[in-house]
């Protein structure tokens, strides 16, 4: 085992002295070895090695809050003595610094492939440390056309409608639960995601609903008839529940419609993709547009635009990265992390001249701060500034 597989087994493992740790870095940091040191995080993120015992939280901040100070300091020998856990011969250790702390930190990972240059991400940290990520919110809207927000309301049955009760359980999640009865009136339920929102929802069926920031659902209280159909707009995750008298139907804005049986798949709608996208993760489902019709395996994708194109063997850890808390940013171009950072967030993002053609690799959990996010997409070629939740790209 080389010195640099060694270091970062025993930094896992909680067993690294920080003198080990500064070696780490320093290595890292080391040109000859970059290559390595991005293989040994990208295979160890791979395998899940989190090793079960993630980092302390109070030495995780300690360190963060080193790297944040040398970060913002334009002269590193005037770091405060004793303060610092890595003597600064260059900037170059502090990306590896960065990436070892989310590392550590959570089994998350973010790998800058350009140096970071510190002051820019720190100037922007400043406003936008106080804009957290999204959290558990939606309005429901009835069929008498009353509202009722979601986040506040209190647990338990929370409404009526025709033989169906609806229950907002203790975890948050929305409940139908029909009473068996007949009703022959439909009564049309919608609900919406803000943006900075999500939520949860089971539908009167048992189907089970993810859905994601600036996104909405509209459905019958009580299914009747030979289909289940619904609409939908933004990003939602279906797990639907089998009934093959009566199949499940989608509904979608630019008149496509995913029909299915009983099976698990991602919708990716919002107006401002360049498609809609629908990605299979198990069953079946038929995707139709106009007069094409298309049947989906598991691991394909639906892209809907004029006509439906199927791209084969997607990433599906990137694809429902949302549901489970994590950016999956994974050769993604620039335009499309900020078009979730806007969502996920509730932000605004400028592009101050043409944007940018670079692309990241990585993933971080939903679960940070704007300035967090700021601080580790922020590089030589990357200006990023962020005032009156407006986030400039510059």
């Amino acid at each position: 085992m080389n010195r640099i597989n060694e270091l970062y087994n025993k930094a896992m493992q909680q067993g690294a002295t920080e003198a080990e740790l500064k070696e780490l870095v320093e290595l890292m940091s080391d040109a000859t070895h970059e290559s390595e040191s991005r293989q040994l995080i990208r295979e160890a993120m791979a395998e899940g090695d989190t090793s079960g015992q993630p980092m302390q939280e109070e030495r995780l901040l300690q360190i963060r809050e080193v790297i944040m100070k040398i970060a913002s300091l334009e002269d590193p020998s005037s770091a405060k003595p004793g303060r610092s856990l890595f003597p600064v011969k260059s900037a170059g250790w502090l990306k590896w610094a960065a990436v070892i702390v989310l590392t550590l930190g959570a089994g998350s990972y973010f790998l800058l492939f350009r140096q970071n240059t510190g002051t820019t991400a720190v100037q922007s940290v400043v406003s936008a440390k106080d804009i957290l990520p999204g959290t558990n919110k939606a309005v429901l809207t009835l069929a008498d056309g009353s509202s009722i927000l979601l986040d506040s309301a209190t647990n338990g049955i929370i409404a009526r409608q025709g033989t169906a009760a609806i229950e907002k359980q203790s975890d948050g999640t929305i409940v139908y639960s029909p009473n068996g009865a007949t009703d022959d009136k439909v009564m049309t339920n919608t609900l919406r995601t803000p943006r900075g929102g999500q939520y949860k929802l089971t539908l009167p069926d048992g189907t089970k609903v993810w859905m994601n920031a600036a996104s909405s659902i509209t459905y019958p209280a009580s299914f009747t008839g030979d289909k289940r159909v619904i609409g939908a707009t933004g990003e939602l995750y279906f797990e639907v529940a089998k009934n093959a008298a009566q199949p499940f139907v989608v509904e979608m804005e630019d008149r496509s419609s995913i029909e299915v049986l009983g099976t698990s798949f991602n919708i990716n709608a919002y107006d401002n993709e360049s498609s809609s996208k629908t990605t299979l993760i198990d069953g079946k489902v038929r995707v139709k547009k106009g007069d094409q019709s298309e049947i989906l395996q598991p691991g394909q994708q639906a892209r809907i635009g004029n006509a439906i194109t199927i791209a084969p063997g997607v990433d599906t850890d990137q694809i429902l990265a949302w549901k489970n808390g994590h950016f999956n940013f994974e050769d993604m171009p620039l335009s499309e992390i900020m078009r979730q950072l806007e969502r996920w967030y509730d932000i605004e993002v400028r592009y101050e001249g043409t944007i940018p053609a670079i692309k990241f690799h990585g993933k971080m959990s939903r679960g940070v701060s704007l300035a967090d996010v700021i601080t580790f997409l922020s590089d030589n070629d990357l200006k990023l500034k962020f005032e009156d939740r407006i986030l400039k790209v510059q």
